[in-house]
C-alpha cells in the first residue's frame, strides 16, 4: 500500500510524475529504485528531483539534507518558504 500525502493539493505546480517521485522519495526509495519504477535513467530522476526543488522553492544549503527536506514537504505541505 502506498502512502498518500494529505497535502498533495499543496503541490499544484508538480506533475503527476513529480508528485509520485516525491512520494517515493518520502518512502525512502533511492534514485536508482525510482528510475526502475519509472523506466527512466537515474540522471532523469536527478533532474526531476531538481525540478521538484525548484517548483517547491526549496533552497538546500550544505547543512541540509535534500531528501529530508523533500520528505518534510511531502508529509507536511510546508516547503519552508516562510523562514
Amino acid at each position: 500500500q502506498l502512502l498518500m500525502s494529505l497535502y498533495s493539493s499543496d503541490f499544484p505546480l508538480l506533475t503527476h510524475l513529480q508528485r509520485h517521485t516525491l512520494q517515493l522519495i518520502s518512502e525512502g526509495f533511492s534514485n536508482r529504485e525510482i528510475s526502475k519504477k519509472h523506466s527512466v535513467s537515474e540522471k532523469a530522476v536527478e533532474q526531476m528531483v531538481g525540478r521538484i526543488c525548484q517548483s517547491l522553492n526549496l533552497c538546500v544549503g550544505p547543512d541540509h539534507n535534500l531528501r529530508v527536506l523533500l520528505t518534510l514537504a511531502y508529509f507536511t505541505g510546508n516547503t519552508g518558504e516562510d523562514k
